[in-house]
């Protein structure tokens, strides 16, 4: 495959991701009960997908350990998307876009603390830059709505579960075709939200309207998005991969604008635009060191 089509697709795949919270902010539904639907109606599209590229793979069986960081993956993802549907109750579509694509800044601390490795100049330049940005839009949310700053923190909690996602997938993608990886992920998220649904006594069952938007955000984020970004963590480091999602808070934005009419003050612009370029720093710093390469 082309570099040209490898990028395209991953470039779809980011588009999808934006439309999600566009169909979370539409539905009146629990967003853990979205998220279970989301995620079951993902796993079911993916299934004879997956069916039929095993058929193609059958030479190549899935080593135990291999399931096991999936499953794992899974859990992580599962975190990764309640946090971040709840965000958005909370703060606008924009802002938690910006906060939950601050993953390659975790990846730099990962790598820092955990590995040993010493972080670049140019790495600490894209921290204090990133750092800066989301100080700027924290303080904007905190000014124009206090409840907005909750959301901005659920978002960054979200981002470090997506961390989780991001270099697990990334470990084992080298082994595992993305439909079976995929639908082992989507399988273990979807059955953590059943499970925590009946646990915390949530009500399953939706109207007509949010089932819509249920099945809009699986097939855009999930069936689409995760799946492309799941392709491309078997053909791109996973830095490349994160850096991509920069795209994302600027789709977000733009589609909660064009759909939702959801405005974004300059000052919060202006922020996102600084954060944004010190995480594009980390991540291409990040990229000569592929942290995923390790685990």
């Amino acid at each position: 495959m082309t570099a040209g089509a490898r990028y395209g697709l991953l470039f779809v795949g980011i588009a999808g991701l934006s439309l999600a919270g566009v169909f979370y902010r539409a539905a009146s539904a629990p967003p853990i009960a979205m998220v279970a639907w989301r995620m079951l109606i993902g796993a079911a599209v993916l299934l004879p997908v997956t069916a039929v590229t095993s058929a193609m793979h059958r030479r190549y069986r899935i080593a135990s350990n291999d399931v096991i960081w999936s499953i794992v993956s899974g859990t992580c993802f599962c975190v990764d998307l309640v946090l971040w549907a709840i965000s958005l109750r909370y703060t606008s579509i924009a802002s938690a876009a910006l906060f939950v694509s601050t993953q390659p800044i975790f990846v730099a601390a990962f790598s820092a603390t955990a590995l040993g490795e010493r972080p670049s100049r140019a790495t600490l330049v894209g921290i204090a830059l990133g750092i800066a940005g989301i100080a700027i839009v924290g303080a904007v949310d905190l000014r124009l709505a206090g409840h907005a700053l909750v959301g901005d923190v659920l978002a960054v909690s979200a981002a470090l579960a997506e961390t989780a996602y991001l270099l697990i997938g990334r470990r084992v993608r080298r082994h595992v075709d993305a439909p079976r990886y995929a639908l082992v992920v989507y399988t273990t998220c979807a059955a953590c939200c059943w499970i925590a649904l009946a646990a915390l006594r949530v009500p399953a069952s939706m109207s007509g309207h949010d089932m819509m938007m249920a099945l809009g955000v699986a097939l855009s984020a999930t069936v689409i998005g995760h799946t492309l970004v799941s392709f491309s963590l078997g053909h791109m480091p996973a830095p490349v991969v994160a850096v991509s999602f920069l795209a994302q808070p600027l789709l977000a934005a733009f589609f909660a604008y064009a759909i939702l009419h959801q405005s974004i003050p300059w000052t919060t612009a202006a922020g996102g635009l600084i954060a944004l370029a010190g995480i594009g720093i980390v991540a291409y710093a990040n990229e000569r060191q592929p942290l995923a390469a390790g685990m």
